[in-house]
């Protein structure tokens, strides 16, 4: 198997995380003795909010709660990725103390460290994104064009919003991953989705609402997949009920060092949707992984953080998280082994060489309005035939050299 092959098996060790995390998901995570870092404010506001998901580095408690605490401490949000409780919501059926409790345990755990939730709802297989994920027997092949099913999901993401109040509510994940391998479930997904974007609105109007694409797929740069230009035109898909344009990106197992990744990777999503850009999961491997999976390196996994925060600062974006804050202590054996390096802290919480670029974002102030009026200026200044370049603007404080 060519080496750049094995991003398709990188995404299915994420899918793989998530189902177990998911599955262990009953462990408390509450807040009560949480104790908040004080942040020393410094360097030029920021527009986006900083998170991680919620994969921990232990599948235990104390895990759990470590990774909620350190993204209150460095962050703002908090991602949560679960399949839908379909049996829960179908004909007859009401949704279970199960399914109201977990919710509540989501909700207060956040709430108790002053974090925001980023729900991701996600009703397909993340190993196989054709079909819909833990379904009832009795509808075992079936899809979202089924009346029940579709009804059942269209509930659940209402009772979902109404009952966490989420800032983020993700509605089907990498969705053009299922584009791909099957049209047709994909085409009956939409148009649920379009249902349940007026059933979260109107349950909790704040809550900001999109579907989320795997970038290096959307971009045709996965190797021994079926070659294709850029899907641009599924955003068509979701015009007046996508809020954000929410993306997950792990470049490094598609481009072996950061320096290969394209100028324009991110800023060029500009050239295709006025939208928002949501970084809502974002890794970089810091070590090379098995069978020469990519050459990366601490220096590399730091110098593509601090593209990726230059790049959230030109586009503006609202939110940037990160897959995993610390290198997951499972992640030994297949398929998992190949998620070992993307945190930005080792096993033994040790802070790798992007740490300190995190740390130094996550004490910029969260000032939207200020860091869209920098972000004009600068952007003027830069322009052709103004007098400055951007070598003219200076870094933010805290941010090491390249």
């Amino acid at each position: 198997m060519r080496p750049r092959s094995r991003l398709i098996l990188l995404l299915l060790a994420l899918a793989a995380a998530s189902l177990l995390v998911s599955a262990c998901r009953t462990q408390q995570t509450g807040g009560s003795s949480f104790t908040p870092r004080a942040r020393t404010e410094a360097g030029d506001p920021r527009a986006y909010r900083l998170g991680f998901s919620d994969v921990p580095w232990a599948l235990t408690e104390l895990g759990t709660r470590q990774t909620y605490d350190l993204a209150a401490n460095y962050g703002e949000v908090i991602v949560v990725q679960r399949a839908p409780a379909w049996a829960d919501f179908l004909p007859g059926a009401h949704p279970s103390d199960a399914t109201r409790e977990q919710l509540m345990t989501i909700r207060d755990a956040a709430k108790g460290r002053g974090l925001l939730v980023a729900m991701v709802m996600d009703p397909f297989d993340p190993t196989a994104r054709e079909r819909l994920q833990r379904l009832p027997a009795n509808y075992t092949g079936k899809d979202l064009g089924d009346a029940d099913l579709r009804r059942a999901f269209v509930q659940e993401a209402a009772l979902t919003a109404k009952t966490l109040r989420p800032a983020y509510l993700v509605i089907g994940n990498e969705v053009n991953a299922t584009f791909e391998r099957n049209p047709g479930t994909y085409v009956a997904f939409v148009a649920a989705y379009r249902e349940a974007y007026d059933a979260v609105k109107a349950a909790s109007p704040e809550t900001q609402v999109f579907p989320s694409f795997q970038y290096e797929e959307l971009l045709g740069v996965i190797p021994d997949l079926p070659p294709h230009p850029p899907r641009w035109q599924l955003l068509k898909d979701y015009e007046g009920k996508m809020d954000l344009f929410g993306i997950t990106s792990y470049p490094s197992f598609a481009y072996n060092v950061a320096r290969k990744v394209p100028p324009t990777y991110y800023t060029g999503i500009r050239e295709h949707t006025p939208l928002p850009v949501a970084f809502l999961s974002v890794g970089y491997a810091s070590g090379p992984g098995r069978d020469n999976l990519n050459s990366s390196t601490p220096a590399e996994q730091r110098r593509f953080l601090q593209r990726l925060f230059e790049d959230a600062d030109a586009l503006g974006a609202p939110l940037v998280a990160w897959f995993a804050e610390r290198d997951l202590s499972f992640a030994t054996a297949p398929p998992y082994d190949l998620l070992a390096s993307l945190g930005l802290r080792d096993i033994g919480d040790r802070a790798k060489e992007a740490w300190p670029v995190w740390e130094a974002a996550s004490n910029r102030r969260y000032d939207p309005p200020a860091a869209e009026a920098l972000r004009l200026k600068r952007a003027a200044e830069q322009a052709p035939g103004a007098g400055a370049t951007p070598s003219s603007t200076p870094p933010s404080a805290g941010t090491p050299p390249r």
